[in-house]
């Protein structure tokens, strides 16, 4: 007998997470070769670097209007509770897959919504700073300045983060990459991951 799936991302939410993970690797990219000669290569990908300088901004449209969809989707979701500050205590036991002592998290765990969080500061400074970039005729030399240094400290940050993000969503634990692809997970991985999100549809 098969074991039915779990529903956890309709495909607007998958849709959004991919246009939104698509569109920041490509600026995380592009911006990276605007800023290292070395890694000018890598324009190439979106038809060389006069080409890059063009859609660089258009594509970070695309992505805060991505953004602006994906809060509007999980923010609810998306605040802590008083068991999510007991995973966070919890967090070492988390990373060591100690889960006998990792309080049950619900639809989304502490790291997650943090991370939430993290990701949508990130992406207001990435569309402020590079608004003001976008039009540097608008704007005197301090700002201009203070946007270059706000934008790439963000875009380090971001691809840092990026990094964890899709280590922990395929190496660490494995069948979280299928909830983005195919929208659903199995019973198991739900019972493991987020026992209080599952209620009554996992047997405890």
């Amino acid at each position: 007998m098969v074991t039915p799936l779990i529903k956890r991302f309709s495909f607007v939410e998958r849709i959004v997470h991919w246009v939104v993970g698509i569109t920041f690797v490509a600026l995380l990219a592009t911006g990276l070769a605007f800023a290292y000669p070395s890694l000018f290569w890598l324009t190439m990908f979106l038809g060389g670097g006069p080409a890059a300088r063009v859609l660089h901004p258009q594509i970070g449209v695309l992505f805060g209007v991505g953004i602006l969809f994906m809060f509007g989707l999980w923010v609810r979701d998306m605040f802590l509770d008083r068991q999510d500050r007991a995973w966070l205590g919890a967090i070492k036991h988390y990373a060591t897959h100690d889960r006998d002592n990792v309080p049950p998290a619900g639809k989304y765990n502490a790291g997650q919504k943090l991370f939430f969080w993290v990701q949508s500061v990130l992406a207001i400074l990435f569309m402020v700073t590079g608004g003001l970039l976008w039009f540097p005729e608008s704007f005197g030399a301090t700002w201009l300045n203070t946007a270059r240094l706000l934008h790439y400290a963000s875009t380090l940050g971001g691809g840092l983060f990026l990094i964890v993000h899709v280590y922990l969503g395929t190496v660490a634990y494995p069948g979280t990459a299928r909830s983005m692809i195919e929208g659903t997970v199995t019973p198991a991985w739900a019972k493991l991951h987020h026992p209080r999100w599952t209620g009554d549809r996992v047997d405890r």
